[in-house]
């Protein structure tokens, strides 16, 4: 998460959103990055709200503007997949090596899913304690090219994206039945993703 003091601008990494070569490469701009530990790098909207907007007011950086990157739900939930089949996590609980991305999709829709399904929410992270929205600017991972010209504005800086942080290829397809489940539990990742086009 880097924030930038005099362009006042935090920008907010939702996992598997492909924002890590992005985040690299805005490093040497920004004046506070929280990184390495997952928990400081991905902090979510609700957390950032409750702790660290008061502590970066408090040291002159107030009225910051927020910004992150969403993903359309299915590809996201792809990314998450890919992910966690790779040979690193062989054996884990988490691991998705023997099982198909349709099985993957299903069981994160399910009620209560289990541990190699258990991964974020998007309109958790984007939003405050309340449930409001608190994004200033959301973008779509599929117009990445609109972000980088956002942050070369705001930054005044230019940006040449290394391709980082890649997935292994797997088979994708998902079933109809499937994706009408996932879009009955959770249409406000599917909304949030429209919004994002429209900011």
């Amino acid at each position: 998460m880097p924030v930038f003091a005099k362009e006042k601008l935090v920008f907010m990494a939702l996992p598997k959103t492909g924002t890590t070569a992005l985040e690299t490469t805005l490093e040497p701009a920004a004046a506070v990055v929280l990184r390495k530990s997952p928990n400081l790098k991905h902090t979510p909207g609700f957390r950032y709200e409750a702790y660290l907007k008061t502590y970066l007011a408090k040291c002159g950086l107030a009225n910051l503007q927020t910004v992150c990157v969403v993903r359309e739900p299915v590809d996201w939930l792809g990314s998450w997949y890919r992910y966690r089949a790779r040979p690193a996590k062989d054996g884990a609980a988490n691991s998705t090596k023997d099982m198909t991305f349709d099985a993957f999709v299903a069981e994160y829709a399910a009620t209560d899913p289990a541990p190699f399904a258990r991964v974020s929410y998007p309109p958790r992270f984007i939003r405050d304690n309340d449930g409001q929205v608190m994004v200033d600017h959301l973008f779509q991972y599929e117009q990445m090219p609109r972000l980088i010209s956002f942050f070369e504005d705001r930054l005044d800086i230019k940006i040449n994206l290394p391709q980082r942080n890649v997935s292994p290829r797997n088979d994708m397809s998902l079933s109809a039945t499937t994706r009408s489940a996932l879009e009955a539990k959770f249409p406000q990742m599917f909304e949030d993703w429209e919004a994002a086009r429209r900011t």
